[in-house]
């Protein structure tokens, strides 16, 4: 299975509806070209891993010219990374390239939804989390304005565009396990934020997410659902079911809270699943992957 990319981020008709979606309600049409070329590199890429990763049988990331990553002389950055910045030039969200020092500036999240398409055939599973966290740390937190990332820093949720956050990521490779074991079932998969942009940090970034910018997230969420239609929205996490609530209402697709798959969830997960013992990740994702395919068959009877 290991190289098997899935369908990743493939089928034209998905790939063609939701680069505009992107950039007509996110970043600006001005950047539709490089939207699109983000995700060639992202396909092209599956296999591949970050500069520092890379041996004898494993092959470097290679960006476009354009798309690389934010790495300004004279400080340190972020090296582990694959994620790029793009402009914003959308006037709903132009006002994240101008916030002052007390907002805090930088560190502007902005995952791309991902999808692995199988087949037509093949019912979507839409698995929905919080919004893209980046840290103030590589993007901010600099007096110098040159040391400050004023674009968004674009990735994918949990990294899965390479193979070393597949592998190895803090929550890459949790994510991947669940998100094969989906795949080996049969689902097509969808994976997306319901806050698309996150801002410096969870404090800023909460204050940033005003109502107006909350309609502007469930437009595109509900497009997204138009789009992929899914059997069933798997939200992870309190935070995100609250959001998808707050979003979508009464959405009889919606699934009800399932715990976040991450390390720091452990004591949710075991509750949830009422396991008396320690389980591993492998076994942990093959639980979250029956219990969302138990949910799949209760919402073909209902």
């Amino acid at each position: 299975m290991n190289n098997k990319n899935f369908g990743f981020c493939e089928n034209k008709d998905i790939s063609h509806k939701i680069h505009n979606l992107i950039t007509d309600n996110l970043l600006g049409k001005e950047q539709l070209s490089k939207i699109e070329r983000r995700y060639d590199d992202m396909r092209n890429n599956f296999f591949s891993y970050p500069k520092e990763f890379v041996t004898e049988d494993k092959r470097e990331w290679k960006f476009s010219d354009d798309l690389k990553p934010f790495a300004p002389k004279g400080r340190g950055c972020y090296s582990d990374t694959t994620a790029v910045p793009i402009p914003i030039t959308h006037p709903d969200f132009i006002d994240l390239t101008t916030r002052t020092e007390e907002q805090g500036r930088g560190a502007i999240g902005l995952d791309l939804p991902t999808w692995f398409y199988q087949s037509s055939e093949a019912p979507f599973i839409m698995i929905v989390t919080q919004d893209p966290l980046r840290s103030a740390k590589w993007y901010g937190d600099e007096v110098d304005e040159k040391y400050i990332c004023n674009d968004a820093v674009v990735s994918s949720p949990f990294g899965l565009q390479d193979a070393h956050h597949r592998e190895r990521g803090t929550g890459g490779k949790r994510m991947w396990l669940l998100v094969r074991s989906l795949l080996e079932r049969g689902y097509n998969v969808y994976l997306t934020d319901c806050r698309k942009f996150f801002v410096y940090n969870h404090t800023q970034s909460d204050k940033y997410t005003t109502a107006e910018k909350m309609d502007i997230y469930r437009n595109i969420l509900k497009k997204e659902i138009e789009i992929i239609n899914p059997k069933l929205i798997v939200t992870l996490g309190h935070s995100a079911h609250k959001s998808c609530q707050e979003l979508l209402g009464d959405n009889k697709r919606l699934s009800d809270y399932i715990p976040h798959f991450s390390g720091t969830a452990g004591h949710k997960i075991k509750e949830f699943f009422e396991l008396d013992s320690k389980t591993n990740i492998n076994e942990l994702a093959n639980l979250y992957a029956d219990y969302i395919g138990q949910l799949v068959e209760k919402s073909k009877q209902g």
